[in-house]
C-alpha cells in the first residue's frame, strides 16, 4: 500500500501542478479578448481539491474502504467548505455567510454518517451524525429566518414543520404507551 500511496501523492501534486499552470496561462492567453481569468476566480478550486483528494484514497482502494474510511469527515469538511466558497465568490453573496457557517456542523454530521456508510456500522456514529447535523439544520433555520433573503421564509417554515413533526411523534408514542405517563 505504501508504493500506491506514494503514486497517489505523485499524481496529486502533478494535478494541482496543472491547476496552478492553467489559472497562470489561461490568464495572460485570455486577456487579449477581454477576458478576466485568474485566481480571483480560481482560488476555490484549490480547496474543492483538496477536498477531492481526500475523497479519492476511498474510491481508488474501494476494497480497502474501512481502513481509510476516516478521511470522509475532513474529505466532507474540506469539500462543503470549497463549494459554500466557491457559491460566494461566483455570486459575491459573502453577506451568506450569516447563516451558511451552519454548513459546518452540518458538514461534519454528513462526514460521520459516510465514516458509518463506509466502515464498522457502530450506533453510536449514527447517534452522533443525526444530532450534529440536526443542530446545524436547526441552526440554519433560525439563522436563514433572520439573514436569509428568500430563506427568510422558509426558515420559519421549517422550524413549524420540524415542531408539528416532534409534536405528533410525540402524541403517537404516548397513544401507544411508549412514553412514561406524568
Amino acid at each position: 500500500m505504501r508504493d500506491r500511496g506514494a503514486l497517489y501523492v505523485g499524481v496529486l501534486l502533478i494535478a494541482l501542478g496543472i491547476l496552478f499552470m492553467f489559472t497562470q496561462v489561461a490568464g495572460t492567453l485570455l486577456s487579449p479578448w477581454g477576458l478576466r481569468f485568474g485566481w480571483s476566480q480560481m482560488w476555490p478550486f484549490t480547496i474543492l481539491f483538496v477536498g477531492f483528494a481526500f475523497w479519492l484514497p476511498i474510491v481508488l482502494w474501494w476494497d480497502r474502504r474501512q481502513q481509510v474510511a476516516g478521511l470522509a469527515i475532513p474529505a466532507t469538511i474540506i469539500t462543503a467548505n470549497g463549494l459554500l466558497l466557491l457559491y460566494q465568490n461566483l455570486t459575491g453573496d459573502w453577506d451568506s455567510w450569516a447563516y451558511m457557517w451552519t454548513l459546518e456542523p452540518i458538514s461534519v454530521g454528513l462526514g460521520l454518517l459516510f465514516l458509518y456508510f463506509l466502515s464498522v456500522r457502530q450506533p453510536g456514529l449514527l447517534t452522533a451524525a443525526a444530532i450534529v447535523c440536526g443542530i446545524g439544520l436547526f441552526f440554519f433555520a433560525i439563522f436563514a429566518s433572520i439573514f436569509g433573503g428568500v430563506l427568510r421564509i422558509l426558515g420559519p417554515a421549517a422550524l413549524i414543520l420540524i415542531g408539528i413533526l416532534i409534536m405528533l411523534n410525540a402524541v403517537n408514542r404516548r397513544a401507544k404507551g411508549g412514553m412514561p405517563q406524568e
